[in-house]
């Protein structure tokens, strides 16, 4: 195959350049014309050329199947415009265990439901996922991945505005490894809070995000501060329903502490 060599100096600037540095990117500059001969190429330069094109945006529906090989671990969309094909193709990759389609600038909207039970039935070592801003998303999907991964541990479906309360209740049921959630600016209450840290995963969380949650009350902070005693990070800002009394049982939660939280967040009303 031919082609021109291209590539972006500043990159590469102050590290040694190999051959087949320079052979990927090749590839990856050239991807429209070469993405055919993506498919034989071995799953140690798939990697490589998979890294660039995801930093790059250049990961779609049409493409991805040239690039996954069974073993292919962790995946980054967060700067790539995919849809629900793209998940569906993943069925191919039963080892992964991260995927990254946090929403990096805009909202997504190619992202729902469909995809995300695809995901979860497919990819069942997954330790992290990451949708935030995926905005057709709902319950059903975390019902989904609560219970065909049980090994979730790190969460991130912030700003997905339709999950309730029944995505919190799925969690504290099933996800018995899980150590971070984000669902910063859903719907849900102090309901689903409780499901949450006083479920099986109670023991393991230390960090929750759920800020910006118009419903919540201090009946949902003194509830993670009760129930999870290796809470570490908590931002709960934004939420106009709390109250000074939060304030008051961090302040008697960090005296009982050996070791003090590292983030907390809050406003004040």
């Amino acid at each position: 195959m031919a082609a021109t060599v291209k590539y972006d100096a500043s990159a590469i600037y102050g590290k040694f350049v190999t051959l087949l540095d320079l052979c990927i990117q090749t590839i990856v500059n050239n991807i429209n014309k070469l993405v055919t001969d993506l498919e034989n190429l071995p799953p140690n330069l798939k990697d490589k050329c998979l890294y660039l094109m995801s930093k790059r945006g250049l990961v779609t529906d049409a493409n991805i199947n040239k690039v996954l090989y069974d073993h292919l671990k962790t995946l980054d969309l967060s700067e790539c415009d995919v849809t629900d094909k793209t998940l569906q193709s993943l069925c191919r990759c039963p080892q992964l265990r991260k995927i990254d389609l946090n929403a990096a600038k805009q909202s997504r909207i190619t992202i729902t439901t469909e995809g995300v039970r695809s995901l979860a039935q497919s990819c069942c070592y997954l330790q992290t996922v990451y949708l935030r801003r995926c905005l057709n998303i709902t319950d059903e999907a975390i019902i989904s991945l609560s219970q065909n991964c049980p090994r979730l541990q790190y969460l991130n479906v912030g700003g997905c505005q339709e999950l309730t309360d029944l995505s919190l209740k799925a969690l504290g049921e099933n996800s018995s490894f899980l150590q971070s959630v984000n669902f910063a600016q859903t719907k849900v209450t102090d309901t689903g809070v409780v499901s949450l840290v006083s479920g099986c995963c109670a023991e393991s969380l230390n960090e929750i995000h759920m800020d910006g949650c118009k419903e919540l009350t201090d009946e949902a902070v003194e509830a993670v501060l009760q129930f999870c005693p290796k809470i570490s990070i908590l931002l709960f800002h934004g939420c106009p329903k709390i109250t000074e009394q939060s304030r008051l049982a961090l302040e008697e939660l960090t005296i009982g502490r050996a070791k003090p939280m590292k983030q907390v967040t809050w406003t004040i009303y």
